[in-house]
């Protein structure tokens, strides 16, 4: 039997970087994947073929509420989302960065997040069960120059990540971060070249850790943040859930 039979999973920002990893990964594992992007980036006619793919912006909330009534239609369950949605910036100090552009990046990274947890809640509350994970960043732990907007969006994601396990610390329901520091991804190479990219640690890396996580492989309790490096991983847990 595959690792993930018949699992639902929802996968946000499926197109490309970590996010297409784990398309492919879950894909192959047999898993039920209802994946989305905002573009079709990476995606082949057979990817599409073998999940239930469509393009979405998720910060709207009306989309995402239509989404996932059309998926609750469909399945009685949803045991993973991973919100995996979200973009960066070009290195910028703070007085060049725009208020737009702040808004903007807010807007891409945390109400994606924000919206697909507040839809798929209610429906992990009536199973009593589901893993949640969000994917924040190194930046969303320690600051990064040049990056400040994207860092802001980041620790607001694991603020929300932390907010939503204490809400749901009585139930079956776990919501997790991951945290990694630089990954081989397009993202990582439009800010700070390709040669730089190159150097960092793979997606596949980050796939392995997630599946890790799902499987129980790693003991990772509600509320942590696990951080990964070039080697290893950190997994470091959460405030006081009391």
């Amino acid at each position: 039997m595959k690792a993930f039979e018949n699992k639902r999973i929802i996968l946000t920002g499926s197109s490309s970087g970590i996010g297409y990893a784990l398309l492919r990964y879950f894909i192959q594992e047999g898993a039920i994947v209802y994946a989305s992007s905002r573009n079709e980036r990476e995606l082949t006619t057979k990817d599409k073929q073998e999940c239930i793919f469509e393009l979405l912006d998720l910060s709207n909330e009306k989309n995402v509420e239509r989404y996932i009534k059309g998926i609750i239609q469909k399945e009685d369950s949803i045991d993973i989302l991973i919100n995996n949605a979200g973009v960066a910036h070009n290195l910028a100090l703070v007085e060049d960065i725009s208020s737009d552009m702040l808004s903007s990046i807010v807007k891409d990274n945390l109400l994606p997040t924000f919206n697909m947890i507040k839809h798929v809640m209610p429906v992990m509350k009536r199973n009593n069960s589901g893993t949640i994970i969000n994917m924040s960043s190194r930046a969303g732990r320690r600051a990064v120059p040049k990056l400040s907007a994207y860092t802001a969006a980041k620790f607001a994601v694991r603020g929300l990540t932390e907010s939503v396990a204490k809400e749901v610390q009585d139930t079956g329901i776990k919501c997790i971060s991951i945290s990694p520091a630089g990954v081989n991804t397009g993202m990582r190479a439009m800010v700070f070249g390709q040669s730089d990219a190159q150097n960092q640690q793979t997606t596949s890396r980050i796939t392995d850790i997630i599946s890790r996580i799902l499987l129980d492989d790693l003991d990772v309790s509600n509320g942590s943040d696990i951080v990964t490096v070039s080697y290893t991983h950190l997994t470091l847990p959460t405030s006081d859930l009391v």
